[in-house]
């Protein structure tokens, strides 16, 4: 018995497949740092009062379309997601009262909401702030605290 071989096209199939392998490899792992790199990242810093929340949003990487806050009294249900009013810097002007929810942020930029909601003096209060990641339309919670409402 003679050992045989491979022939030409049994080792040109091999190498296709291996080629095939390593290609499919290559785009996965660059689809995987893709998303990861435009992934949203935001911080949001949060005061209240008795009229309401004033929640600065900062973008750190990707892009938020919206943003919005529930809240509810420290141990109860939170609220239903209200909208605000915010105060953007977008083509070197400042623009006031645009709707937390028709707004365009990237990295480096923020913006400054109103969410007007009737609170009262020396209650604690749960809020959750969320946004709207551009690129995906997920929603993605941004910041999560307890506030006591003071007297003024």
């Amino acid at each position: 018995m003679q050992a045989r071989g491979l022939t030409t096209v049994e080792s040109l199939l091999i190498a296709a497949a291996f080629i095939i392998v390593g290609v499919i490899g290559v785009l996965t792992f660059q689809g995987i740092g893709k998303s990861a790199a435009e992934s949203l990242r935001a911080n949001a810093i949060v005061t209240a009062d008795r009229g309401g929340f004033d929640v600065t949003v900062e973008v750190l990487n990707g892009k938020v379309s919206a943003v919005y806050v529930r809240y509810g009294p420290s141990g109860g249900q939170l609220s239903a997601p209200i909208v605000g009013s915010c105060i953007v810097a977008q083509n070197s002007q400042i623009q006031t009262n645009v709707p937390s929810t028709n707004l365009l942020l990237v990295a480096g930029q923020s913006a400054t909401c109103r969410f007007t909601a009737t609170l009262q003096s020396g209650v604690q209060y749960t809020y959750v702030v969320y946004a709207i990641d551009a690129n995906s339309g997920k929603s993605i919670q941004i910041a999560k605290g307890v506030v006591t409402v003071g007297i003024s």
